[in-house]
């Protein structure tokens, strides 16, 4: 019997990644959710299994996962990354209310990799932003929209 695991070292290794347990585990957490994790959701959980896993290398191998198209960075909250387990084109709906990110199936004429007015198109980002069913029914209303959070520079003392 194959497991999951084993397809998910084959697709590391297929991209050139050598297939660790915590490679492994990272992968499987992103491709397994349909909920668009951050960093801190998916250090939270893999950590019980990979007690020794730093978010320093959680950042740094969805990041190499992002650049060989195993999965997707979505940037569309300014404050936080999100990982999609669906690198290919489609687009995404942010809930204003609970920050959930889903999928979205729609047929969009710019949602086609390919070529538009003679440029080639690499990568389609498409979103939309509201409220979702479910904080619709409950009437909960949109939260204050995220500010990207900058550190001033501190100057130094001459003295």
């Amino acid at each position: 019997m194959i497991s999951n695991r084993d397809d998910l070292r084959r697709q590391l290794a297929a991209a050139g990644i050598k297939p660790t347990f915590q490679r492994t585990i990272i992968l499987e957490a992103v491709q397994g959710r349909n909920g668009h994790p951050a960093v801190r959701d998916l250090h939270q959980r893999l950590v019980r299994d990979a007690p020794t896993l730093s978010k320093t290398t959680l950042y740094s191998t969805l990041e190499l996962f992002a650049r060989k198209g195993l999965i997707a960075a979505l940037y569309i909250d300014p404050a936080e990354v999100r990982f999609d387990g669906l690198p290919g084109p489609h687009h995404h709906f942010a809930c204003t209310a609970c920050g959930r990110i889903l999928d979205i199936d729609i047929a969009c004429a710019t949602g086609q990799c390919g070529r538009i007015h003679g440029h080639r198109i690499d990568e389609v980002h498409g979103y939309f932003k509201g409220l979702c069913r479910d904080c619709l029914a409950a009437g909960r209303v949109p939260r204050a929209p995220s500010v990207p959070r900058h550190k001033s520079p501190r100057r130094k003392s001459h003295a």
